[in-house]
């Protein structure tokens, strides 16, 4: 008579969180006792169990990055394991999607699976079906969990309060809450009150830059880093600061002292939506060029004008040559957005060709208050931000670095300003 042969049976546990797990006898120990019972209690099936431990304590059941699951995978996949044997089946897996993919690998490798709590046999119709019913209501449980903990993170921001994360610039967290740091402070409210001024986010970087100030040390950055005009333009556009807090673009009153006043607040988005920049739809006033004064015609070398055409409500500018009527050129009229375009694509080459490199150079080794390093780190900014300057920002800086624009109807020739350059570059600095 042939000897029947043994299910080798594999325990699996799993806790999500790692408290108690200190305690001689915990929740993994738990599971495991009650696992072992069962297949004591199948030895008449001759279920005997693998002396090898599969316990995952302080993994989620939410995926299957779990270094026991993994290694349990393994053995299975060696031939070593018959039957895996869990307290509950969400203790292998909380995902639906997941536990598919688990299922398939049993299938793939003759492995049963059985529940303790809820018994029944995957290798029939039946016990599928059911195993797939009670995962659903896991994953649904966990889904559920998740819409209770956002509804909880939206109700406690509606109240106003903190509810974790990097703090802005201005502030400390403590006990959870908020707190002003007067130092940082003071820069936030330098910001807002030279943009009263200047009304550039541009020209604020340069100064905070230029005065010493640094953003707050982070592990990556112990000194803290250079003030990007991108960073100055959050700050100033952060609700925080006037004593709100914000979630999905809802703006709600904060526990927190404000910094600025709303009045301030107010008075700086005001200057923003006067500097917006028109949508698709045409205005009645033509979109005035940054390169206005500066474009020469190539061929009769007199300034170029923009004109517009109005096609389908959208506007088209160009760039035509003043004297075209008696302008001995075969092409008059060029696309402006084209033209500029090129222009600053000229412009950040330049910026990088040896010559300039040269330039800085010397502008470092004249001016003990800046480095090459900082240098290059400006040249860098001003390709970086230059989509997010507003035009009049743009036409600044473009009248500062360039004397003269010539069109040709084979290329763009660009005169460079190298003193007002270094002028520029030092305001970034």
């Amino acid at each position: 008579m042939m000897e029947r042969k043994f299910i080798r049976c594999a325990i699996y546990t799993r806790k999500s969180c790692e408290d108690g797990l200190e305690q001689e006898f915990n929740s993994l120990d738990a599971q495991r006792l009650a696992a072992e019972n069962y297949v004591a209690s199948q030895i008449h099936e001759n279920w005997r169990l693998v002396s090898k431990h599969y316990d995952d304590g302080g993994f989620s059941g939410g995926n299957m990055n779990r270094p026991a699951l993994k290694e349990l995978f393994e053995d299975i996949k060696a031939g070593l394991i018959d039957m895996v044997v869990v307290y509950k089946i969400d203790r292998l897996s909380r995902s639906l999607f997941d536990f598919s993919k688990i299922v398939e690998l049993f299938d793939q490798y003759n492995v049963s699976f059985v529940s303790v709590t809820q018994s029944f046999n995957t290798s029939t119709s039946s016990g599928k079906l059911m195993l797939n019913i009670l995962l659903s209501f896991a994953q649904f449980e966990r889904e559920l969990s998740g819409e209770r903990i956002r509804d909880k993170f939206a109700a406690s921001l509606k109240k106003g309060m903190w509810m974790g994360g990097t703090p802005p610039l201005g502030y400390t967290c403590k006990d959870r809450k908020l707190i002003i740091d007067e130092k940082e402070a003071k820069v936030v409210k330098f910001i807002y009150s030279k943009f009263l001024q200047t009304e550039s986010y541009f020209e604020i970087a340069g100064i905070l830059n230029n005065a010493g100030h640094r953003t707050r040390p982070r592990k990556e950055t112990p000194q803290g880093k250079m003030f990007e005009p991108k960073a100055v333009l959050r700050i100033l556009k952060n609700p925080y600061y006037k004593g709100c807090v914000v979630h999905k673009k809802n703006v709600y009153p904060g526990e927190h002292e404000a910094i600025i006043e709303e009045s301030v607040w107010n008075q700086v988005q005001e200057i923003f939506k006067k500097h917006e920049k028109p949508g698709q739809k045409v205005r009645k006033t033509m979109t005035p060029s940054f390169l206005k004064g500066l474009v020469h015609c190539g061929s009769c070398n007199v300034l170029m004008h923009q004109t517009c055409s109005n096609k389908k409500g959208l506007q088209y500018r160009y760039y035509t040559c003043s004297k075209y009527k008696s302008c001995e050129a075969s092409q008059h009229t060029f696309p402006a957005e084209v033209i500029e375009k090129r222009v600053v694509e000229e412009i950040v080459r330049i910026l990088k060709s040896p010559e300039v490199v040269m330039s800085l150079n010397r502008l470092a080794e004249r001016r003990k208050d800046v480095s090459k390093a900082d240098l290059m780190t400006a040249i860098k900014n001003l390709n970086d931000v230059w989509n997010f300057l507003y035009q009049a920002e743009q036409r600044k800086i473009i009248h500062m670095l360039i004397n003269k624009i010539v069109i040709q109807e084979n290329g763009i020739k660009i005169d460079l300003n190298l003193e007002d350059f270094e002028s520029l570059i030092v305001q970034l600095v």
